[in-house]
């Protein structure tokens, strides 16, 4: 059962009915609060973000170029659970994350942050990609490749019609 919010209807599972979330009452005591904006249309939204999966190729700086245009960057990974998310989404192809390294220099992620050994990077490049293992890899930058972008779920759609 659900509160009557707005928006919401009795149902036993998790449904998303306008902008609100509603959840299953055994499932968290909030039971009808807003999701967000939606993300646009080829955009996938997860845990607050949405995320562009490329069908084009590039080099890693143009892949993280074109992305800053639409105030998106190359993807990050938080958690296991977005490198989960990317590799299921992704296609059986490799893809350009937001990580790089200066030669001699600790891997960054696009933001600055120090990259902080969640997962091993293999190979010998400076620029970082999910590999269609499911892991990560890295190539010379200007090696081409399909990217992730990722935006945080906080823009006016209207940016995007």
């Amino acid at each position: 059962m659900f509160s009557s919010g707005p928006g919401c209807r009795s149902h036993s599972h998790t449904m998303f009915l306008s902008h609100f979330q509603c959840r299953d009452v055994s499932m968290s005591a909030d039971l009808c609060h807003p999701a967000g904006p939606a993300c646009p249309d080829v955009w996938v939204g997860y845990r607050g973000k949405c995320y562009y999966f490329s069908e084009d190729q590039g080099d890693w700086a143009s892949s993280r170029n074109n992305c800053s245009a639409l105030n998106a960057s190359l993807a990050g990974i938080d958690n296991q659970q977005d490198m989960d998310f990317m590799v299921r989404h992704k296609s059986k192809s490799d893809h350009w994350i937001g990580l790089r390294r200066d030669p001699g220099q600790p891997w960054k992620w696009v933001n600055g942050t120090e990259f902080n050994n969640l997962f091993r990077i293999g190979g010998g490049g400076d620029c970082a990609y999910l590999n269609d293992q499911g892991g990560v890899s890295s190539l010379r930058c200007t090696s081409k490749r399909y990217w992730i972008w990722w935006h945080v779920r906080s823009w006016p759609i209207t940016q995007w019609l």
